[in-house]
């Protein structure tokens, strides 16, 4: 849910998408690709590549209508298992 939340707000490119995702939860390099790999062979984001002024092409990625649509639904999840939670601990 978070690649998508931040894909749905610009596109990334994988570096500064990796970099991103690290400020939140800290992963490892190989499981964020792992993770960038899932979502675009699910359909939910896609990749390009854009010439860099800077070295070699830098791969992009790019949220799709699809993505949009499932990172709706995480959300709607998202709360609906925070509003339970909140509720049970603060009985």
């Amino acid at each position: 849910m978070l690649v998508l939340n931040f894909l749905s707000q610009k596109t990334f490119y994988a570096y500064e998408l990796n970099k991103k995702l690290n400020e939140v939860v800290e992963t490892n390099e190989s499981t964020t690709y792992a993770i960038f790999k899932k979502l675009v062979d699910k359909g939910f984001c896609e990749h390009f590549f854009e010439e860099s002024s800077s070295g070699p092409m830098r791969k992009c990625y790019k949220i799709t209508s699809i993505g949009r649509e499932q990172l709706m639904n995480q959300k709607i999840a998202w709360k609906d298992i925070s509003d339970k939670v909140n509720s049970l601990i603060s009985e």
